[in-house]
């Protein structure tokens, strides 16, 4: 049995929905990795008053260091904080006669378990109390709203997921409807001469894993395309995703979508052979 244009539909369409259900699915696993990757790598800024001596410092950092739920310290002094901001804004931020607003700071990262136990604000507070130091800034805000962005964009993939699938099933379903109306004189042949329901079937199951099968490799395709760019244009990938998951979630994928067609065609093709007995369709 020849692919039909309304078959090519099918298959495109099919292909599309198991590749935003895949891209769903990966979001929903991988949320968690991907906010604990933001929670680390989302500094914890502490300015430091005026006029600290070296030992007041040192001291300072010495205690960051020996907390286990902090990583990463670095002392940034005023002087090299506007030499940064030189770089990236440009020279001349400073006219002649001003003096550096910037404030010396210590910037250090959070472990996620501390973040995800709400202790920051606790940490902020702590902190906030010693003389030596002016402010602490930790902007959680921006890690809540990535969260709740995710969610959101997730909420749309399994939407999109869902209206794709259904359109799908409308498009094999129509296509169907064609073809048998198109074979209605050879099944009712196959049928006087005693073919069985199950061999007048055959070819069209055979339609539908076809459609299954070549849904899952174009699904598959894209979704290894879009990860293996992903990969080359951002590092943080390898430490987000969990390539053998994704590899479970492709397999799944492939499953339902050599299952399911044929599942739903015998469904479509008894029902019309039985209303063909009755003489519906003759």
């Amino acid at each position: 049995m020849r692919f039909k244009p309304g078959t090519i539909l099918s298959v495109l369409s099919l292909s599309i929905s198991l590749f935003v259900l895949a891209v769903y699915l990966i979001i929903l696993i991988h949320i968690n990795n991907m906010v604990k990757i933001v929670n680390e790598k989302t500094p914890f800024i502490v300015e430091l008053k005026d006029s600290l001596s070296q030992g007041e410092l040192d001291e300072l950092i010495t205690d960051f260091k020996t907390r286990d739920y902090i990583f990463d310290v670095n002392f940034i002094s005023k002087a090299d904080g506007i030499k940064l901001l030189s770089k990236e804004l440009g020279e001349g931020i400073l006219l002649n006669d001003e003096t550096n607003p910037l404030k010396d700071i210590i910037r250090f990262k959070l472990k996620n378990d501390f973040i995800a136990a709400a202790k920051e604000k606790n940490l902020i507070a702590e902190l906030e109390k010693n003389y030596t130091i002016d402010k602490c800034t930790f902007e959680k805000e921006s890690i809540e709203s990535l969260k709740n962005n995710l969610i959101n964009l997730n909420s749309i993939f399994l939407f999109l997921g869902i209206v794709f699938i259904l359109i799908s099933f409308i498009l094999i379903y129509n296509n169907l409807k064609f073809i048998l109306h198109a074979d209605r004189f050879t099944i009712k042949t196959m049928e006087l001469i005693g073919a069985s329901p199950s061999f007048v079937k055959r070819p069209y199951i055979k339609l539908a894993v076809k459609i299954g099968f070549l849904s899952a490799v174009i699904s598959t395709l894209l979704l290894v395309i879009v990860l293996v760019f992903l990969d080359f244009k951002y590092d943080i990938l390898n430490s987000i995703i969990d390539f053998k998951t994704v590899a479970f979630i492709v397999i799944i994928i492939v499953i339902l979508s050599i299952l399911t067609p044929p599942v739903f065609i015998n469904s479509i093709v008894r029902k019309y052979l039985l209303l063909s007995d009755r003489g519906r369709y003759n």
